[in-house]
């Protein structure tokens, strides 16, 4: 919830009371006038109201009754905000592009992030300022990705870790860091979004084994003339792990297996990790 959130390690809930970053967090959105906004977890409104005052629409979503109940008893000066009680993981999202800026429960952050980045071709996400649990954070930032999901994720946004929050930017305090994330969708990013789901398959594949070399991790798709050519084009240490390869690479090396591999040597979604199944 805005101010509200859960970790698996506390049972208290954690309201979000420092204002100075409330702003700072709507400031890095770069919002226009013109931008809908979704602020998950609502909660009271600390977020909600000054979000209002850049925003053209607030869509304010809050599952819990007592919490929407108290947030719609401050809208009677906003005439640009719409409380949803709903689930975020259970609601359809905008059809139109729009941003997000919310403190959202830790407990489900990798399920937000799924429903947000996990399908880039209808999902019309510009950008989104979050705060999240400062270790969730560093995983969805770090390099090499080793995370077949988070490299998916990352060939059609951009994930920045912008700043660390102490304990002390909520009441009761909770005993980890937190850290606000800047999620930007890529203008021009090197796989198409379409490629999403067949991308994610290759994605998995290709880090079964973190530590395989790259020429071994590969030899599954790529016949030995083709890595060849390929540690020369992108510039590949054949014997490097395969974890280690930049997003750009990554993305090149997808293209080259859609346009020079037969299908049928193309890595396939196991069942379990299927979109569906999400």
């Amino acid at each position: 919830m805005n101010g509200v959130f859960f970790v698996s390690n506390f049972s208290a809930q954690h309201l979000l009371i420092n204002k100075p970053l409330i702003q700072q967090m709507i400031d890095l959105a770069n919002m226009t006038p013109n931008d809908t906004v979704l602020e998950i977890g609502a909660g009271q409104g600390a977020i909600t109201l000054p979000l209002a005052a850049k925003a053209s629409h607030v869509l304010a979503i809050e599952n819990d009754p007592e919490y929407a109940r108290k947030l719609a008893s401050k809208l009677q000066y906003y005439s640009n905000i719409r409380i949803k009680q709903i689930d975020f993981l259970q609601m359809s999202l905008p059809k139109e592009p729009f941003c997000v800026v919310a403190n959202i429960p830790y407990s489900i952050t990798t399920p937000i992030l799924a429903k947000l980045l996990g399908e880039p071709k209808t999902v019309k996400l510009k950008r989104a300022v979050l705060l999240i649990e400062k270790g969730a954070a560093k995983r969805f930032t770090a390099t090499p990705i080793i995370d077949p999901r988070t490299l998916a994720w990352r060939m059609w946004y951009e994930i920045r870790l912008i700043r660390s929050v102490s304990p002390s930017h909520f009441s009761p305090p909770p005993r980890v860091d937190s850290a606000v994330v800047i999620i930007s969708r890529k203008m021009e990013p090197v796989v198409p979004p379409h490629y999403q789901e067949r991308f994610l398959a290759f994605a998995v594949y290709s880090l079964r084994y973190l530590k395989l070399p790259f020429d071994e991790s590969m030899a599954g798709v790529f016949t030995p003339p083709q890595l060849a050519r390929l540690t020369r084009t992108l510039k590949i240490d054949r014997s490097q792990p395969v974890c280690c390869l930049s997003e750009q690479q990554w993305g090149e090396l997808f293209l080259a297996m859609i346009r020079h591999v037969q299908p049928h040597r193309w890595p396939k979604l196991p069942k379990h990790r299927s979109r569906k199944s999400k």
